[in-house]
């Protein structure tokens, strides 16, 4: 009996790898003339191939490297991939999917598509997966869409005809059974964690790329983490299934194949190259690489099967796994296939017609018939197939059920927190993965061996109860709740008072200290304590209110270190200290002149030399008591006296009288001296 399979060509994302997991029939099968077999003789094996020039679909068959069987299609699209189910085949493309039954082998409908699907062949398939779109189509004489509502990774199957699928956006594992209309999504992947889907001895399995992790999905959600032992980038390209037990990862930038068992992880080194694409047959594992146009086989062990040329036009498409364990890489124009078996064997098959591969492979398993008498063209040999080892069953897994309830949970209160404890709990069949607890208003989740931790963000004076719940593959256990507890404001002592500040005028004897508020911590703040380095340590208090005070007397001739503490009823708090070593420019520059004045008959001076000195004083500080000393050229000072600036910063006066002429006269105020007078005759 003749057998179909089908061709695949994926869309060329760098960040996934579509391996389909068996191969389908949709084709005119022929015998030693060109007659079509009956539709009741398809069956599911081998690969198909469209060969657009030609407007063909070729089937080859694994076993043979026989092409034998092909269907003509009307205006196919270059690179569409051929699936089948039990009565009718498809031919998908980027923008149309063209379908045909398999008994009349006519074209049957043609519809649009607004997104280049995943063509899985499945028992209860094939299935088109829309990645962006978020949905996922049963073909068949009756179509149905199943809603994923939301975009999704790259797709895996189990033996079983189970779908698998990564929901990207929530980060949560979706299964379709076999024969279901609804997806069920019981698996959430840690948040922020990235990773890909495989099939794993049998069983869909998460590679966690965040924490460089296998795990098994099973009923209860991810089991428990087997390290890769090795950094897996997050942009690796899984194999759907596994190479003989071990998950096979191509990590494209860096070049390298990893094959990791649960002993860890085996890398090998690959030669240069822009690898494209990663598949599994069961016992080695196939690369493409796009530039070399070569097809690449590794064993289990990591060493290099063969190294083969891609024939036929431009770069290939990535790899299509057939149902038969074989795997299969097309050529461009569809006019080529390679096949490789499962040793690792590679052999090439020309997709341009019917018959025997015009260039024939031998192969030990086939056995060829006696020619038939007469002309006509050779029979097809017979596919003898070896029988397959049964496999031993597996050791039963004994069953794990969820965790106990954690004991001994207890909390204790603090200032808009609590601090949350526990005992462990029972495992129940299964390694405890973590912890949930949970208040109203929130929850948090801790590793599995966690015993407390501290809730932050509380409201004072709220009652909370806390309940800890454990977790493990089969799922979350009972919760334990706490007693009632109420944080509480801590009253302690005060802050530290904030933007404090020196203010002192170069030439000025006082400054003013400023501050902000200190917190008060649960009781008001009732004063502030001032110290300063002046004449040993000098200080003062003020009451809690006030923000300012003035140090008088102290002058900035050496630096001047002040600090402020705050106090209430719980203590005094920590100080706040600043150090001012300079004076502040004044706003306005000071200035002092002198001319003469009034005439006097004071001190025995006689007119009209005699006469007050005329005194006129700017941009002193306002209100300042200062002194005032007269100066002569000939006597150096002459006396001195006090005066008070007005509130203007100003001050006019005649004070001292000078009777000796043709001598300089002049004053000294607060340190600033003015001009130098020539004292007249009259």
């Amino acid at each position: 009996m003749s057998r179909g399979g089908r061709g695949r060509h994926a869309a060329k994302t760098p960040g996934a790898l579509i391996v389909l997991a068996c191969a389908a029939v949709l084709a005119v099968a022929l015998t030693g003339a060109t007659k079509p077999l009956s539709g009741m003789e398809f069956g599911q094996d081998g690969h198909w191939v469209l060969n657009a020039a030609a407007g063909m679909v070729f089937h080859v068959d694994g076993a043979s490297k026989y092409v034998d069987a092909a269907a003509p299609i009307p205006d196919p699209e270059k690179g569409s991939q051929v699936v089948q189910g039990d009565t009718g085949g498809y031919v998908v493309g980027s923008s149309k999917i063209t379908g045909f039954g398999k008994s009349s082998l006519t074209v049957e409908d043609t519809k649009p598509l607004s997104e280049r699907p995943v063509a899985l062949e499945v028992t209860g398939g094939p299935y088109l997966v829309f990645r962006q779109a978020g949905t996922v189509v049963r073909l068949g004489k009756t179509p149905v869409t199943i809603p994923a509502d939301g975009k999704l990774g790259a797709p895996v199957v189990t033996r079983e005809g189970s779908l698998w699928l990564h929901r990207v956006d929530r980060n949560a594992l979706c299964e379709l059974p076999k024969g279901a209309d609804r997806l069920a999504c019981p698996v959430a992947v840690p948040s922020g964690h990235s990773g890909a889907l495989t099939v794993a001895n049998g069983r869909p399995s998460f590679v966690d790329t965040t924490t460089d992790a296998l795990r098994e999905i099973t009923p209860g959600g991810l089991g428990d983490p087997v390290p890769l032992g090795v950094d897996w980038p997050n942009d690796v390209l899984v194999a759907s299934t596994d190479v003989g037990g071990k998950v096979a990862g191509l990590d494209q930038r860096g070049k390298k194949l990893y094959l990791m068992d649960k002993t860890g992880t085996k890398t090998v080194p690959l030669d240069d190259g822009n690898y494209v694409g990663i598949a599994s047959s069961g016992a080695v594992v196939a690369l493409v690489d796009k530039d070399k146009k070569a097809l690449v086989t590794y064993g289990v062990d990591g060493v290099k099967r063969d190294d083969r040329p891609i024939p036929g036009g431009d770069a290939p498409v990535p790899l299509v796994k057939g149902e038969d364990g074989r795997v299969y890489v097309d050529g461009a124009e569809g006019t080529h296939v390679l096949v490789v078996d499962q040793d690792g064997a590679v052999s090439p098959v020309q997709a341009t017609g019917v018959g025997k591969n015009p260039d024939p492979v031998p192969q030990p398993d086939p056995v060829k018939p006696d020619p038939a008498p007469g002309p006509g063209p050779e029979p097809k040999p017979k596919d003898v197939r070896k029988p397959e080892t049964p496999q031993p069953p597996k050791p039963p897994v004994a069953p794990a059920s969820p965790p106990g309830a954690p004991g001994g949970v207890t909390a204790t209160a603090g200032d808009g927190s609590a601090t949350v404890k526990w005992s462990a709990a029972n495992p129940n069949g299964a390694p405890i993965t973590g912890y949930r607890v949970s208040w109203p208003g929130g929850s948090k989740t801790l590793g599995g061996g966690t015993r407390t931790t501290t809730i932050t963000g509380l409201e004072n004076g709220t009652s909370y109860v806390f309940t800890v719940e454990a977790v493990n593959r089969a799922g979350t256990g009972a919760g334990a709740d706490s007693a009632a507890v109420t944080p509480r404001t801590v009253a302690k002592p005060p802050g530290k008072p904030g933007a404090l500040k020196i203010a002192i005028k170069t030439g000025e004897a006082n400054a003013t200290v400023t501050w902000s508020a200190a917190a008060a911590n649960g009781s008001p703040v009732t004063g502030y304590h001032v110290e300063w380095n002046r004449d040993g340590v000098a200080s003062a208090d003020v009451e809690g209110g006030v923000r300012s005070f003035t140090l008088r007397g102290v002058g900035i001739e050496s630096p001047l270190k002040v600090t402020v503490t705050a106090e209430n009823a719980n203590g005094v708090g920590q100080g706040a200290t600043a150090t001012k070593n300079e004076g502040d420019e004044p706003d306005v520059k000071r200035t002092a002149t002198v001319s003469r004045g009034k005439t006097t008959t004071a001190d025995q001076c006689d007119p009209p030399v005699c006469a007050f000195m005329r005194i006129v004083l700017k941009g002193f500080t306002p209100n300042k008591a200062i002194t005032i000393t007269a100066m002569t050229s000939d006597q150096g000072p002459h006396g001195s006296k006090p005066f008070t600036i007005k509130a203007d910063g100003t001050l006019t006066t005649e004070a001292f009288s000078m009777g000796t002429p043709d001598r300089d006269v002049w004053v000294i105020a607060d340190g600033v001296e003015s001009n130098h007078f020539r004292w007249p005759s009259s």
